[in-house]
C-alpha cells in the first residue's frame, strides 16, 4: 500500500511540474514572438534566438549534471549555472521586453544557491538583483524591473531558508541514528540477558538433578550425564551470545528452522516429543519480530522442562496477514516437580519484549497443562 502511494505521488508530481513547464514555455514563447525585437535569421533578432538557445542548453545541463552525478561533477554543473545566468543577462539588456528569460534562470539560481556555501549563494543572488536593476534601467523602456527583482530576492531568501530547513533535517536525523544506536544497545543487553538466563537456569536444572542423584542413591552414571547436560548447555548459550549482535541485526535464521531445533534439544533434554506445527505461507520476519518468536518459544519450553516434568510438548507457528501468531502448550506434568533454584527471564520477560514491537502475550492454563501464546505485528 506504501508503495502504490509512494508512485501514485510521484507521478501526480511529474504531471504538476510538466503542466508548469508546459504553460511557462507556452507563456514564454509567445511573449517572444510579440516582443520587439522578435526573434529573427539575421540582425538582433537572431541574436534573440542564439542566446535562448545557449541559455536554455546551459540551464539543463548544469541541472542535470549536478542532480545526476551530485559532488562529482557539481563544479561544473556551477559554471554551467552562471553560464545560463549570464546569457540571461545579455537577452535582458538586448531585448528587455523578450520574454525575459531570468524567470527560467531562476531555476538555475534555486540551484546554485543550495549547492554553493552561503555567503557565495549570497553574493550570487545580490548581484543578480543589483544586475536585473541596472540592466533594465539603462536598456528598459520603464526602467527596472522592481517585480523581478523581488522575484529574484525572494528566491534567494527561500533557498537560504530550504537550506536551514535541510541542516535541521539532517540534525534530526542524526540525532535518531544516535538514539537508534542507543536503542540497539539496550536490546543487545536483553538479549544476552536472555540467552544467559535460559541457558544458566537449564544448567541449574541439570547440576541440582545431579546432585540429588549423587547425594540419594550415588547413581554416577545418571549424575555424569546430566552433568555432560549442563556442560553442552553452557556451550550452547556461549555460542548464542556471540551471535546475539548478528541476531539483532536482522541475521536471525528461519523461525521455523529454530523451533524444530529446540524441539530436538528438548526430546533430547526430557525423552518426550515436541511437535512443530507451522502453518500459512512462511516469510521473512522483521528482525525483532523473529526474535521474539525464538525467545519466546526458547523460554516457554524452559519452563515446561522445569515446572512440567513428564510432558509432551507442542509448538505451533501460524503465519497470517499483518501477523505471526505463536502457541506453545503441554500436556501437564506427571512427575514430580523438584523446586530448583535459579530463574529465567520468565513470562514478564517475555511480555515485555511483545510489548515493546506491539505485540500481545496470553499465558495461562491449558486443561492440565499451559499454553503461552504469542502474536506480534510481522
Amino acid at each position: 500500500m506504501n508503495a502504490v502511494k509512494t508512485v501514485g505521488g510521484r507521478t501526480a508530481r511529474v504531471v504538476i511540474v510538466g503542466i508548469l513547464l508546459s504553460w511557462g514555455l507556452t507563456a514564454y514563447v509567445r511573449g517572444l514572438l510579440r516582443a520587439d525585437p522578435a526573434p529573427a535569421l539575421h540582425g538582433v533578432g537572431l541574436a534573440v534566438v542564439v542566446l535562448n538557445v545557449i541559455m536554455f542548453a546551459l540551464l539543463g545541463s548544469g541541472i542535470w549534471l549536478g542532480r545526476e552525478y551530485g559532488a562529482r561533477y557539481r563544479s561544473l554543473a556551477i559554471v554551467l549555472l552562471l553560464g545560463a545566468i549570464a546569457a540571461a543577462m545579455v537577452l535582458y539588456a538586448l531585448a528587455p521586453d523578450s520574454g525575459n528569460g531570468f524567470f527560467f534562470s531562476m531555476a538555475g539560481l534555486w540551484a546554485l544557491l543550495m549547492w554553493l556555501p552561503v555567503p557565495w549563494g549570497i553574493t550570487v543572488g545580490a548581484l543578480t538583483v543589483a544586475a536585473i536593476g541596472g540592466l533594465g534601467q539603462a536598456y528598459a523602456a520603464s526602467g527596472a524591473d522592481l517585480g523581478l527583482m523581488a522575484a529574484v530576492a525572494g528566491i534567494t531568501l527561500g533557498a537560504l531558508a530550504s537550506r536551514q530547513g535541510k541542516a535541521a533535517q539532517e540534525a534530526t536525523r542524526r540525532a535518531e541514528a544516535a538514539n537508534a544506536v542507543l536503542a540497539e544497545r539496550s536490546r543487545i543487553a536483553r538479549e544476552i540477558h536472555d540467552i544467559l538466563a535460559h541457558s544458566l537456569s537449564a544448567q541449574i536444572v541439570h547440576l541440582e538433578g545431579a546432585r540429588l542423584l549423587l547425594a540419594r542413591d550415588g547413581d554416577r552414571v545418571q549424575a555424569l550425564d546430566r552433568v555432560e547436560r549442563a556442560r553442552n548447555l553452557a556451550r550452547s548459550g556461549l555460542e548464542e551470545t556471540r551471535r546475539a549482535l548478528a541476531t539483532l541485526r536482522g541475521e536471525i535464521p528461519e523461525p521455523k528452522e529454530v523451533l524444530q531445533e529446540l524441539a530436538e534439544e528438548f526430546y533430547a533434554s526430557t525423552g518426550r516429543p515436541c511437535d512443530v506445527h507451522v502453518t500459512g505461507v512462511p516469510r521473512e520476519l522483521p528482525p525483532q519480530a523473529g526474535l521474539a518468536v525464538v525467545r519466546t518459544a526458547q523460554e516457554a519450553l524452559t519452563n515446561v522442562r522445569k515446572h512440567a516434568p513428564g510432558a509432551r510438548a507442542r509448538v505451533a507457528l501460524r503465519y497470517l496477514t499483518g501477523k505471526v501468531e505463536l502457541e506453545v502448550t503441554d500436556t501437564g506434568g506427571t512427575e514430580t516437580v523438584e523446586e530448583l533454584g535459579g530463574g529465567g527471564y520468565g513470562l514478564v520477560g517475555m511480555r515485555e519484549r511483545a510489548e515493546l514491537i506491539d505485540g500481545t502475550l496470553v499465558t495461562g492454563p491449558d486443561g492440565r497443562g499451559f499454553r503461552v501464546s504469542l502474536s506480534v505485528p510481522a
